[in-house]
């Protein structure tokens, strides 16, 4: 795709953005848009480019019926594509998990602040953008648990898209060394597999038992070549203590007499927006995917938009610090 992208994805972002109190003019949100796009597609992005981002927002469109913002997830994602993900790589130098979304937090906030977005609503995808790289989420958040379902739909991507998908990812970590490499995806392996569910979100919940055989299939492959490289020290199953450092965002939400869980809506001030004609408005909608027909498509289509249906699991690798030497 390149520095392109359709008309409809950047006249869904400035309706997006309208949506959650924007007051910037719509030309001024279309090169806000535009800006954004060729972030998402700057050279190296193998697998986090601006097709990746049309993906996400398809799924949260699909689970969209559950949640109580949509639009504010819209816009987190959008942002979180702001800077290169390099998750797995920090990890692995034993840097804090909260440098991974400084800088994409930072820009954000400037961003939208600029672009006539109430404190309430930046502050809001702040604590979505860092849900997004740590993948966790109060259990009384449905929010941010249909933005990080969206985030992992990839992972029930069928066989051969899930396959494109891995080597995607590789591409984008080329510069570490095979075992480095090896070691680090199957410890996030390991941690998705360790969940009692990988996906929280009522919608979401029907990709699990796809996602844990592409999981499974991968690892096995993985003990293989971590076997074969390095004899002397096979891989051993084992959940990521990082996991245990990384504090859970604290969202409203209680449990009734009966212990059934209230989630409650955040309630958030939004600016009132002006609109403007002087850009398109047409509506591009989002095309929905659903796992299941993927799974119905041709050997050749799939081959065909398996670039486009590819995902990062590069959010949930909780690596441990390096031990030091």
């Amino acid at each position: 795709m390149g520095a392109q992208a359709p008309q409809w994805l950047f006249t869904a972002f400035v309706e997006a953005m309208t949506q959650i109190g924007a007051t910037a003019p719509a030309p001024t949100l279309y090169a806000e848009a535009r800006d954004l796009v060729s972030r998402w597609n700057e050279p190296g992005r193998h697998l986090h480019n601006s097709q990746h981002l049309i993906n996400v927002l398809a799924h949260i469109d699909e689970l969209s019926l559950v949640a109580h913002d949509p639009d504010i997830l819209r816009i987190a994602f959008w942002y979180h594509g702001a800077f290169l993900n390099r998750a797995l790589e920090v990890r692995i130098i034993g840097a804090d998990p909260e440098l991974i979304c400084r800088p994409c937090i930072d820009h954000t906030t400037e961003r939208l602040t600029t672009l006539g977005v109430s404190d309430d609503v930046v502050s809001r995808i702040h604590e979505l953008l860092h849900a997004l790289v740590t993948h966790r989420a109060s259990r009384s958040d449905s929010d941010a648990q249909v933005l990080i379902d969206s985030d992992c739909a990839l992972l029930a991507s069928p066989p051969q898209i899930y396959k494109k998908y891995r080597a995607s990812l590789r591409e984008e970590f080329s510069d570490l060394d095979d075992l480095t490499y090896w070691r680090a995806r199957r410890r996030a392996i390991c941690r998705l597999l360790s969940l009692d569910s990988i996906y929280r979100s009522p919608l979401g919940r029907e990709w699990e038992d796809l996602a844990r055989s592409n999981l499974e299939a991968e690892k096995t492959k993985l003990d293989s070549l971590i076997a074969n490289q390095d004899p002397d020290n096979p891989a051993e199953d084992e959940t990521d203590p990082a996991d245990s450092a990384v504090a859970l965002p604290v969202f409203e939400g209680e449990l009734s007499e009966t212990g059934t869980l209230i989630i409650r809506r955040r309630p958030l001030k939004k600016n009132a927006c002006v609109t403007s004609s002087d850009e398109p408005t047409t509506t591009g909608t989002l095309p929905v995917i659903h796992p299941h027909e993927n799974n119905r498509r041709s050997h050749d289509e799939s081959e065909e938009d398996s670039a486009s249906s590819l995902e990062t699991a590069i959010d949930t690798m909780d690596i441990p610090p390096a031990p030091a030497e």
